[in-house]
């Protein structure tokens, strides 16, 4: 009953902040959201004069057909869209794969299709390119070999090449009802536009800010007397902390509900599985209570609010404020910050929810934040049993 009662005045101050809560966790972080976005919309895009994507290819093949999709590829109108690189470099996006009996396909006599493989970073959209790049060659190559061999050797009066023609295009349109000749892409993920890009990063900026008010609340409970009339009650430590942390947790889920929920309607961001993104902010509000619990029980607000306004320094220069690490700094330790940053489990969620909209590509993650969310509960249990009682 205790617990009812935290939580119903959580919910009456949320109600009552409601519209604090919008302009806080909806509307200042769009519009951040936007202008960021669209300031730098280029680093998420190609430059136009220079080739958009690079490609290995692999020639299974080994046929003049094979070769030939090889020059085209490598011509000087290609050379504007891609580069070429050796099939052992490891600088590419995709690669190749020209199967055996490629030029028989071309005929429709057996499928075979050729796989363009993407690496972790590749864009859908290029690959896409490269897919209806290589679809419009194969038709025109297919046109020209099966008109070539039906004519191979004949000798024919207008009245049986206009017959031959007519068996020649039944042919052509059976190879592409039967999609003998097919090209897949295997593997793809693409790459975050400007505005998701934005959308994750400002997520962590607004809950550190969150995470300081929580503090500035708990200390203020304590400077202002009611915490020790709370303890001079039949409520044990334990059970102040659990149903504060639970109230806390309320208001993180709602503010994270919101804010996700504002990019979502936007079309921004957040289109993904509505039950996986549901799944997502109940597991990493549950990460941010805790962890806003751990601070405020292991320091004074007046080390515990400095801590974070350092942690959202670090998280400014390293959590992408100016764009992803790796695209303004190709030094190791920039590189290595872009992987092992404090924010990468939350941000690698959101990350693959958006590219990938499956639960396969995140449970791992949910995983840690769940465990390290156990993990500094007991911490806390074990702190408050432990120091609690000093004088804060």
């Amino acid at each position: 009953m205790k617990l009812l009662a935290y939580l119903k005045v959580a919910l009456k101050g949320l109600i009552k902040e409601f519209p604090s809560f919008v302009l806080s966790y909806a509307i200042f972080p769009i519009i951040l959201a936007l202008v960021m976005g669209y300031v730098q919309k280029d680093m998420f895009t190609p430059a136009i004069n220079d080739p958009i994507f690079s490609i290995i290819i692999v020639d299974e093949d080994n046929t003049g057909e094979s070769k030939g999709l090889i020059s085209f590829l490598s011509s000087g109108e290609m050379s504007k869209v891609l580069t070429i690189e050796p099939t052992d470099s490891d600088k590419f996006d995709y690669t190749l794969r020209i199967p055996e009996g490629y030029r028989n396909s071309l005929l429709g006599k057996n499928p075979a299709s050729i796989k363009i493989e993407a690496k972790e970073k590749s864009s859908t959209t290029m690959g896409n390119i490269l897919v209806n790049i290589i679809d419009k060659y194969n038709l025109e190559i297919s046109q020209k070999l099966v008109i070539e061999k039906g004519f191979e050797g004949n000798s024919l009066s207008e009245e049986n090449k206009e017959s031959l023609m007519m068996e020649i295009n039944h042919i052509l349109n059976n190879i592409y009802s039967t999609n003998s000749i097919e090209n897949n892409i295997y593997e793809v993920r693409k790459s975050l536009s400007s505005f998701e890009y934005y959308s994750i990063t400002f997520l962590n900026f607004s809950f550190i800010v969150f995470l300081m008010a929580v503090i500035a609340s708990d200390s203020l409970e304590k400077e202002n007397g009611l915490y020790s009339r709370i303890m001079s009650t039949s409520m044990t430590r334990i059970q102040y902390f659990n149903y504060g942390f639970m109230s806390n947790y309320l208001t993180i889920i709602v503010a994270n509900l919101i804010y996700v929920g504002a990019f979502r309607l936007s079309r921004l961001s957040f289109q993904g599985s509505l039950p996986i993104l549901l799944l997502i902010v109940l597991v990493q509000s549950l990460m941010i209570t805790i962890i806003g619990s751990l601070i405020s029980t292991l320091f004074k607000k007046k080390y515990g609010i400095p801590i974070l306004q350092v942690f959202l320094v670090v998280q400014m220069i390293f959590g992408g404020m100016i764009g992803p690490l790796d695209k303004w700094n190709s030094s190791p330790i920039f590189s290595f910050f872009a992987k092992f940053k404090p924010d990468a489990v939350i941000v690698n969620s959101y990350r693959n929810y958006i590219i990938n909209n499956n639960l396969s590509s995140i449970y791992n993650y949910l995983f840690i934040m769940l465990g390290i969310s156990m993990i500094l509960y007991l911490v806390n249990l074990l702190l408050i049993q432990m120091k609690w009682g000093v004088n804060r």
